[in-house]
């Protein structure tokens, strides 16, 4: 029988990761998209569709029970980790976009602020700052809770880009590459200032794990950690997302000793600035089903790209076979696969 292997080895082949030099898998069970849970201050839960603002939480729990003092926990390969309420667009919230909690649907979605540039000066930003304080109210309460069990994490975080098809919608957003870049320019600036705000809020909360961090992805770093994201990249070109939005996402990535960008299968078309750039260290890649992306091994010749430059990352609903295609297609130094088992 193998002996388990300790702590110290397990964060070892994390780090290995990190350089391009082991193999990570992990299979979870997903239980699907059902109803949104969403607990409310005055004990209920939320039943219908509703306006959400952040004295409306339950802090208590959402951030789940105490839990006993033990051993850091794994699954397979990686740790398992908790981050605050991931249903929130908090950077979206902090922000001063309104959030609107859809029950039935089983999500959130942070509505525009404006419609037009001449409106941004008169937007009414007041609850920014509640939002910043409830989160970090609810990181505090987790980490006292989580007794070493599992390592908690920042939570989802959306991109300048996202930042900004949420805040102006995709519309204003779009045309203001045209016709009002410099508006655009200084949104993305201040977008990026808040997020690399936001996550600092967030690692100064956070407790360190043999001097490191633990990623959303349930990957340890020796160092402070950051996951990055550019979902909105699916409507721009490459040049586009070269010109504008990469340069704000790469500060993301620097905010931090170690990053992971988040794409979609269906969005690798903006990978040139990404693997040409010291950071992210990693590119993690969300698997979405045709017709939104290609077919998983249609996707294999841009996997194989990814691992020459960085740790890759390949993450989503997958069959026991699918590992098999990617394990037996691409190299596994520096390749992890995080298989989400069950109906989405």
């Amino acid at each position: 029988m193998n002996a388990v292997p300790s702590l110290d080895e397990r964060l070892a082949q994390h780090e290995a990761w990190w350089r391009g030099r082991a193999l990570l898998v992990s299979r979870r069970a997903h239980p699907g998209l059902g109803d949104l849970w969403l607990p409310l201050a005055d004990g209920t839960v939320a039943r219908k569709d509703m306006r959400l603002s952040p004295e409306m939480l339950d802090l208590d729990r959402l951030a789940g029970p105490q839990r006993s003092p033990g051993a850091l926990r794994f699954v397979e390969d990686v740790i398992d980790n908790d981050a605050p309420y991931v249903r929130v667009p908090w950077v979206e919230a902090i922000l001063g976009c309104p959030i609107h909690a859809t029950i039935q649907g089983g999500s959130m979605r942070a509505l525009k602020l404006i419609d037009t540039w001449d409106q941004w000066p008169t937007v009414d930003r007041s609850q920014g700052a509640a939002w910043r304080e409830t989160l970090a109210a609810l990181l505090e309460r987790m980490v006292e809770r989580a007794s070493g069990n599992i390592a908690i994490t920042q939570t989802l975080m959306r991109g300048p880009s996202d930042l900004a098809e949420a805040a102006l919608g995709p519309e204003l957003m779009s045309y203001s590459l045209y016709d009002h870049p410099q508006e655009l320019a200084a949104f993305l600036d201040e977008a990026t200032e808040l997020f690399v705000e936001v996550l600092g809020d967030q690692l100064a909360g956070l407790p360190r794990i043999q001097g490191g961090m633990v990623n959303p992805f349930g990957i340890w770093a020796p160092g402070t950690v950051v996951r990055a994201q550019c979902d909105a990249s699916a409507f721009l070109s490459p040049r586009q997302y070269a010109e504008w939005i990469w340069p704000h996402d790469a500060a993301t990535c620097e905010a931090a000793d170690y990053a992971v960008i988040h794409l979609h299968s269906g969005s690798l078309h903006v990978l040139d600035p990404i693997l040409a750039a010291p950071k992210p260290q990693a590119v993690q890649v969300s698997i979405d089903p045709p017709p939104s992306s290609p077919p998983l091994v249609e996707l294999l010749p841009a996997f194989r790209r990814i691992l020459d430059a960085k740790a890759l990352i390949v993450d989503g609903p997958m069959e026991e076979s699918d590992l098999e295609l990617l394990l037996e297609n691409l190299p596994h130094a520096g390749l992890c696969v995080l298989v989400r088992q069950g109906t989405w």
